[in-house]
């Protein structure tokens, strides 16, 4: 159980990580568009979207932002699997909505972040004031 007179940092480096592969995801919605022309960028865009999707739910999962994860459902995988079984000439529209996934995701994931920046930020100001004069100030500037 967590000291509630104690404050602790939160960590936002799993959330930092999955916006920055989301930026990776969203520009290679161009290789989707290019993937109506080519089909080895078919390919290229399928490999990424499956292997980034584990991390990309993982990091929901441990964030507990378990309705993201069921909108991923709903969104992604429902119209997937039709697709892939009855229309699998149609895989790449089936894309769409995991790119589509993907562009509203990061836009959240933004604004997370600057909630947990600025939550760390108050709680270090809080640790300043409380330890004005200590060596903890000086071990703040260093770090």
């Amino acid at each position: 159980m967590q000291n509630l007179t104690e404050p602790t940092f939160e960590n936002t480096r799993r959330l930092e990580s999955l916006y920055k592969y989301l930026n990776y995801e969203i520009s290679s919605s161009v290789l989707y568009v290019g993937g109506w022309f080519y089909f080895m960028l078919l390919i290229v865009i399928i490999f990424a979207a499956i292997v980034f999707t584990p991390f990309m739910l993982y990091v929901l999962y441990k964030e507990e932002k378990k309705g993201w994860i069921i909108s991923f459902s709903i969104i992604v995988l429902l119209p997937l699997i039709p697709i892939s079984l009855f229309y699998p000439d149609l895989l790449l529209i089936g894309l769409a909505p995991f790119y589509l996934f993907c562009f509203l995701l990061r836009m959240e994931v933004k604004g997370w972040l600057t909630e947990m920046r600025a939550r760390n930020d108050l709680i270090l100001q809080k640790l300043k004031k409380e330890n004005e004069g200590t060596e903890l100030e000086d071990w703040l500037v260093m770090k």
